[in-house]
């Protein structure tokens, strides 16, 4: 298992992440899950570079495929981003007294 594990884990992972947003959304993945999955196995790719570790970065490229699989990872890593849509609810106070909606 050497840096071709690896290439192949880095595809597997964006595939999945393309799939899932494809499945899920009706549309393509945003750039950010994909950039920050290429990051992190860009990583991994840097750590297999050591000869000892190039078997441990390729099972951890796995591994972090199965997280994607079962949708654990955080958004930014490849997991389903939060909705644009959500309203955060503005603190009320003295500084920010309540607002009237029509």
């Amino acid at each position: 298992m050497g840096k071709g594990g690896l290439i192949l884990a880095w595809a597997a992972g964006l595939g999945i992440i393309a799939w899932r947003d494809i499945a899920k959304n009706h549309g393509p993945p945003v750039p950010g899950q994909l950039l920050g999955a290429s990051g992190l196995f860009a990583l991994l790719g840097v750590l297999a570079e050591y000869p000892p570790a190039t078997q441990a970065a390729t099972l951890l490229a796995w591994g972090f495929d199965i997280a994607a699989l079962l949708n654990i990872l955080p958004a930014g890593l490849g997991g389903l981003p939060a909705s644009a849509n959500t309203a955060v609810p503005t603190p009320k106070g003295p500084h920010n007294p309540p607002t009237a909606t029509a």
